[in-house]
């Protein structure tokens, strides 16, 4: 899901990063685009079921199994004409959304 965006969006770069302390793990990735919020959801309300994640309470938040944890995907901007998709996972089951 980091490499997907809606049409006209273009890469900004990727992060990645751990923290042993609390056992978690992040992905992001950063795209330009001059869409609205509205299209950025309605893009990944399509787009992330598409690829097996589920739709949570939180507009912008998805949440999929991986290898017995519960990962999540977020979505939010476009702020500031930068939309930010990541994965946020770690094995106490934390809400990340």
């Amino acid at each position: 899901m980091l490499g997907t965006a809606p049409e006209g969006a273009r890469p900004q770069g990727r992060y990645r990063g751990c923290d042993d302390d609390d056992r978690r793990v992040v992905a992001g990735a950063g795209h330009r685009y001059g869409g609205s919020a509205e299209q950025v959801l309605r893009y990944y309300d399509e787009a992330a079921p598409a690829a097996g994640w589920r739709g949570t309470e939180v507009p912008g938040c998805f949440a999929k199994e991986v290898d017995g944890t519960t990962a999540y995907l977020t979505v939010e901007g476009p702020e500031g004409g930068v939309l930010l998709v990541e994965v946020l996972a770690d094995r106490e089951a934390s809400a990340m959304c």
